[in-house]
C-alpha cells in the first residue's frame, strides 16, 4: 500500500515480502546509487521506507526513512556508476551499522561517516532510521584539494564546530531547497563544499603547525586571491610562511598540486560566473585566461564539456 501522506517523494507501506524487497531495492538504486537488500526485520505488521532527492548543482541531497533491514554493494551494483563518489553519511533518528573493507561504523543520531562508492559496502538498519546522506563527486573534492584527506571509514567528530555548521546548513539546505532561486543554487553549493572540508579537516586544523592546517591556510589565500595576476605556488607559500618546497610536499600528501588546485579553482568560478549570466569571454578574462581559445580547452578537458555545450545543457534541463 502507499502512504499518501508521507513527506518524502517516493514512499511505500506493504505487508508483502516480495513487493518491500522489491520496491526498498529499487528506491534506494535509484537514489543512493546501487544497493541490492538482502533481508528485512517486520517492527509491525507492515514494513514502510521513503525518500527524497534533491540536486544541488553536482551535489545530491538525500534524506530517507526506512525499517530495520540489510543491504549490500558489490561488484554487480558498482558496475552500474557512472561517476565515482564519497558520501558523507548522517544519522538524524534510529541505528544503521556500515561496513566497507575493515571499517564498521555504528551510526546513531549526531554521527557521521563517509563511504566511497567504488568500495563493496554493507548496511544494518537495527531500528527504524531516519538519515541524511550528502553524494559528493570526487572530481568536486579535486576542486578543493581535498580528495587525499577522504577514504572510506574517515568519521567526522561532531563536537567539532566546523562539523555542526555543516550539520546545521544541511539541515537548511534541506528545508529551502525547493525554494531557493536557480541563480543561488552555484553559491549555495559552493559554500556547503566549502563546510564539508572544513569539516573533514577535522581535529588537525587546531594545530597550526599541523600539514592540514597549512593546507587549509593555503586554500583559504588561494580563495581570497584567484584574481591575483601574479597568484601561484611562490606567492602562497610566502603568504603562510613556508619554502615552495616544503609547499609542494603537504599539497602532495593532500593529493593535489598547488597551480593544480589554482587552475581548478579559477576554472569553476568561471564556470560559477557562466551559468549565472557572464558571457565566456569576460568570465575568461576575469579568472586569468587572457586567451579564451586557451580558456575553452582548459574548460573542456576538466570538465568534458566546452562552455557552450554546457550553457546547451543547462537551458535542455
Amino acid at each position: 500500500m502507499i502512504v499518501s501522506d508521507s513527506p518524502y517523494d517516493w514512499s511505500f507501506r506493504t505487508d508483502s515480502v516480495d513487493i518491500a524487497v522489491e520496491s526498498w531495492s529499487r528506491m534506494l538504486s535509484d537514489n543512493h546509487l546501487s544497493w541490492s537488500v538482502d533481508e528485512l526485520f517486520w517492527p509491525t505488521e507492515s514494513f514502510e521506507a521513503g525518500v527524497r532527492r534533491r540536486a544541488l548543482g553536482d551535489l545530491t541531497l538525500v534524506d530517507c526513512v526506512c525499517d530495520p533491514s540489510t543491504g549490500s554493494r558489490g561488484t554487480r551494483e558498482m558496475a552500474t556508476a557512472d561517476d565515482e563518489y564519497f558520501v558523507l553519511l548522517m544519522a538524524l533518528d534510529g541505528e544503521e551499522v556500515v561496513e566497507q573493507g575493515a571499517d564498521s561504523s555504528l551510526l546513531t543520531p549526531g554521527t557521521a561517516v563517509f563511504w566511497d562508492s567504488t568500495e563493496p559496502a554493507s548496511f544494518r538498519v537495527n531500528q527504524r532510521l531516519t538519515k541524511r546522506s550528502l553524494l559528493v563527486p570526487k572530481a568536486a573534492l579535486a576542486d578543493y584539494g581535498a580528495r587525499g584527506r577522504l577514504g572510506s571509514g574517515k568519521r567526522l567528530r561532531v563536537d567539532q564546530p566546523a562539523v555542526r555548521l555543516l550539520a546545521s546548513h544541511l539541515d537548511i539546505v534541506a528545508e529551502t531547497i525547493d525554494d531557493m532561486p536557480l541563480n543561488s543554487i552555484a553559491t549555495v553549493r559552493n559554500a556547503t563544499m566549502e563546510l564539508l572540508c572544513a569539516a573533514v579537516m577535522g581535529d588537525a586544523a587546531h594545530n597550526a603547525q599541523s600539514p592540514e592546517a597549512m593546507v587549509m591556510q593555503a586554500q583559504r589565500f588561494i580563495e581570497e586571491h584567484l584574481r591575483h595576476p601574479r597568484l601561484g605556488p611562490a606567492m602562497v607559500a610566502d603568504n603562510i610562511g613556508v619554502s615552495v618546497r616544503t609547499l609542494h610536499r603537504i599539497f602532495s600528501e593532500s593529493g593535489s598540486g598547488v597551480a593544480e588546485l589554482i587552475r581548478i579553482r579559477r576554472l569553476a568560478s568561471a564556470r560559477d560566473d557562466i551559468l549565472a549570466g557572464t558571457p565566456v569571454t569576460t568570465a575568461a578574462r576575469r579568472w586569468r585566461y587572457a586567451d579564451a581559445s586557451h580558456f575553452t580547452r582548459s574548460f573542456k578537458q576538466h570538465y568534458g564539456m566546452t562552455p557552450t555545450e554546457l550553457l546547451a545543457g543547462e537551458a535542455a534541463a
